[in-house]
This record gives C-alpha cells, sequence and structure tokens, in this order.
C-alpha cells in the first residue's frame, strides 16, 4: 500500500461493510416515488436502536487444551442499530413479489478478560425476494436469500460472537389444498461460505453447499365456524438433507445425509398466539466422526392488549454423537446443545413510536464437547416506523 506524505490526510479507502451499507441503503430506498404500477411503494419500514448489558460465564473444565485469554466471567455494554424495509415490487394477476432489506450493527464494550478488554463489532445484512402466483388451483413459489454478517475483534471465552459468513439460498416450491388439507413441497438450494479472522482459520472448515428437499401437510380447525377467526392448525412435515463440505475430508470428502421429522401447532386469537415446533434429525456422514442424532423443541407464545405485548420464546435442543467423546467441534454447527429463553414486552409510546424491553438467557454447548457458556442479558429499545 502507497503511504501517504506526512502532515497529510491519508486517502480514503472504501470498504464493504454489509450491515454499514445495507443501513444506508434502507435510508435512501424510501426517496425512490412512492409509487410503483399503482401500488404503494414502501409496505414496511423500521428503524430500531437500544442499549443492552450482558454478563457471560463459563464452565470450561471439560476442556484439557489451553485456551488464549479466555475466562470464566466478562460482561460487556451494547449499543445496537438497524432498519427493516419491506417493498412491494408486483402485484396484480394472481402475480405478487415482494422485497424486503435488514441492515444491524451491534458495538460491545467488554470487561473481564485478562490481556486486555475486547471491543467486538457485529455488522449484518439480509436480502430476501419473495414470488407468489396462483397456478392451477394452487400456489407456485420462488424465494431468494442473500445474508451476510461479519464479526471484528471477536472475543475469546466465554463471549461465543458466531463467525462471520456469506449464506446464499434459493427455494421454490408448490401449495396446494386438497379435501381442507394444506400439501405442500419445497426444494432449496445453499452455499455458505465462511468468513474466519487469520487467528481461527479452522472456522473455514464449515464451508457447505447444500441441496434441500421437504414435503408436508397442514390442516387448519376454526373454534367458531362463524367468524374464522379464532383457530389453530396442525403440520407435519418430513425433510433430506445432503450437505457436502469441500473443506473437511482428506481422501474422501465430508458429506451428511441428513433426515428430519417434525411437526408444529399454532393457534391464533384475537389476544393470544401459541406456536409449539418439535422436529428430531437424523444425520449419517462419510465421517463418522460427525454422525449424530438431534431433537429440538421450541415454543413460542404472545399476549396482545391495548397498547402492550408480550412475547416468551423458549427452545430445548439436545444432539448426541454416535461416537462420544468429541474434542473440539465446529462453533454454530456441531455444538448445537442448548437451552434457551427469552421474553420481550413491547408499548407503544406514541404514533409510529415504541418502546421495547428485552429479557435473555442461554445456556449453549461451546466448540468443546461438555463445555458450555452462559449468558444474561437484557436491553431496551425503541423501534420507530417513519413509513408504511
Amino acid at each position: 500500500m502507497k503511504e501517504h506524505a506526512p502532515g497529510t490526510a491519508a486517502p480514503a479507502v472504501w470498504r464493504w461493510a454489509p450491515g454499514r451499507n445495507l443501513l444506508l441503503l434502507l435510508f435512501l430506498v424510501p426517496a425512490i416515488p412512492g409509487k410503483l404500477s399503482g401500488q404503494s411503494w414502501v409496505t414496511d419500514f423500521m428503524i430500531t436502536a437500544g442499549l443492552a448489558a450482558e454478563a457471560w460465564r463459563g464452565d470450561f473444565s471439560a476442556i484439557t487444551v489451553p485456551q488464549f485469554d479466555s475466562t470464566e466471567s466478562a460482561t460487556a455494554a451494547v449499543g445496537e442499530w438497524g432498519a427493516r424495509g419491506v417493498f412491494n415490487l408486483l402485484n396484480g394477476s394472481g402475480r405478487r413479489l415482494d422485497a424486503s432489506l435488514n441492515g444491524a450493527f451491534r458495538q460491545s464494550a467488554t470487561t473481564g478478560f485478562q490481556l486486555r478488554n475486547y471491543a467486538p463489532r457485529e455488522q449484518s445484512g439480509r436480502l430476501d425476494l419473495v414470488y407468489r402466483e396462483t397456478l392451477a388451483g394452487g400456489q407456485l413459489t420462488a424465494d431468494a436469500t442473500a445474508r451476510t454478517r461479519r464479526v471484528f475483534d471477536r472475543p475469546p471465552m466465554p463471549m461465543f460472537k458466531a463467525p462471520g459468513y456469506d449464506i446464499y439460498r434459493v427455494q421454490t416450491g408448490y401449495l396446494k389444498s386438497v379435501r381442507g388439507v394444506n400439501l405442500d413441497v419445497k426444494v432449496a438450494g445453499e452455499r455458505a461460505d465462511y468468513k474466519p479472522p487469520a487467528l481461527l482459520r479452522h472456522l473455514d472448515f464449515l464451508d457447505r453447499n447444500s441441496v434441500i428437499v421437504e414435503a408436508g401437510g397442514s390442516r387448519i380447525y376454526y373454534l367458531d365456524p362463524q367468524s374464522r377467526e379464532d383457530r389453530w392448525a396442525l403440520r407435519l412435515s418430513g425433510a433430506y438433507g445432503y450437505h457436502s463440505y469441500p473443506r473437511q475430508g482428506g481422501e474422501v470428502q465430508r458429506v451428511d445425509n441428513a433426515m428430519r421429522l417434525g411437526a408444529s401447532f399454532d393457534m391464533r386469537t384475537d389476544r393470544f398466539e401459541l406456536t409449539v415446533t418439535m422436529d428430531g434429525t437424523r444425520n449419517r456422514s462419510t465421517s463418522p466422526r460427525v454422525e449424530y442424532n438431534h431433537g429440538r423443541l421450541n415454543v413460542q407464545g404472545v399476549w396482545y392488549w391495548e397498547k402492550t405485548d408480550l412475547s416468551v420464546e423458549g427452545t430445548l435442543a439436545r444432539k448426541r454423537y454416535i461416537e462420544p467423546g468429541q474434542d473440539a467441534l465446529v462453533p454454530g454447527e456441531e455444538a448445537d446443545n442448548a437451552s434457551i429463553l427469552q421474553a420481550e414486552l413491547a408499548r407503544t409510546l406514541g404514533s409510529r413510536i415504541y418502546g421495547v424491553f428485552r429479557l435473555g438467557w442461554r445456556k449453549v454447548e461451546t466448540n468443546f464437547s461438555g463445555a458450555f457458556y452462559t449468558r444474561f442479558g437484557g436491553g431496551f429499545s425503541l423501534r420507530v416506523r417513519p413509513w408504511g
């Protein structure tokens, strides 16, 4: 890199920062003329800013390999900014195309580490295109998603931060109602490219290419057939996933074949919503080290009052390897034993302004089998809807 002369300012260098640049794009898009093909251009737009505090604890007695600057407890103060926009691009003749943009920026200041206090910065962005068309008495769907994330000054344990990545996904499907049962089939392709820092190159092993086929059926039951407002639904589904990991394996590349069965219950009234989801996965691989069985239970409840909403969510996930005694796992992919509980209280403060209090607790396995970190946090944020 060419050096600049002493006493003069360094030339500006533009660097791609997904969260920051997507936030800028989100603020610029609504300036486009407000009508497109006779329809409202901005379906929804929200800006979020908030502060949070987090306490992290770790029980690493199961780890026998020395960890750089790890500690048993750490705290963090966090500032968060974000924006989300939903835009209608096409609507008519049985066809609809929507685009949604999400951008987020998160800055933390930590204490409790031995060598220095870290200042992790997280930037993320997401783009979704959703197409729907009425076809042959059913609905054809086509979705495309791009997600990106970057993490700078990533701290050591117990303050776990998911690594950076670029993930691209395309999916097509068809939904049709047959004798009161909604049947659907979906085919998706996904490519994940992880972006580890220089000292954590092993996270490159997460890179994968996937093809997923899913089929399911659901049925809706109305509590009051006259009003058809209060209802509950039951869904059963099954999926097959083919996952290849180009950076894992020597003479034999790692390829996983995963079978998943799931069931969900969903109930909605004018004051309450409840969703219960259960699924189980059987993963077999050309690499016996990563063969496992996995189960997950997720419960979400939302209560509505005149100006206040309360939502509670809990997740319990358990994974058991066919070959026990794993010494080093890849975080976020192979370490899925977790217990998570979180709550959110949102209240309308004024026209298009909402105040949100959040509390959360989680106990999750680290990248070492049997070693868990615990995080407890709370925060307050303001959400503003200037358009939509």
